[in-house]
């Protein structure tokens, strides 16, 4: 497979996200997790943690930002007294939405350059490496 594209296409990316991005005084990294709690209003750490391919410790350090930009609270879960419950703030909720409207018109233009049945090719042929190399790490399939 013609590993630059991938490379390159994910650079662009990253210049869209941080163009926009940067208006909302989040950045990059943050903004994933503020999304999914935004999606949930109010989610356990360790769940929002376990959504993410990235390492605890850089999840700890977004959330950590989140919390301190009053973007959203953190709290003790009631249930299990080591764990924390993560809320959304007002604040938290308008810039979130924000993002997802972003990320939206980031799919919008990705998805302008093909036609229907290249959408559906293109999204068939990640599904079928995504699913083998689940498959050959023996892990559990995600939700998306």
């Amino acid at each position: 497979m013609e590993k630059r594209y991938d490379h390159m296409i994910s650079k662009y990316q990253h210049r869209f996200l941080e163009e926009r991005l940067k208006d909302l005084e989040i950045n990059r990294s943050e903004a994933p997790y503020l999304k999914a709690i935004y999606m949930y209003d109010s989610m356990k750490m360790n769940d929002l943690i376990s959504k993410f391919f990235f390492h605890k410790s850089h999840s700890t350090r977004a959330i950590k930002s989140l919390v301190a930009q009053g973007y959203i609270v953190k709290t003790v879960d009631e249930e299990d007294k080591r764990a924390f419950v993560l809320t959304i703030t007002d604040k938290g909720k308008n810039v979130a939405a924000k993002i997802v409207k972003i990320l939206a018109e980031w799919d919008e233009l990705m998805e302008s350059f093909l036609e229907k049945e290249e959408l559906e090719l293109v999204s068939a042929i990640q599904k079928k490496v995504y699913d083998k190399l689940r498959i050959y790490y023996q892990e559990e399939e995600i939700d998306g």
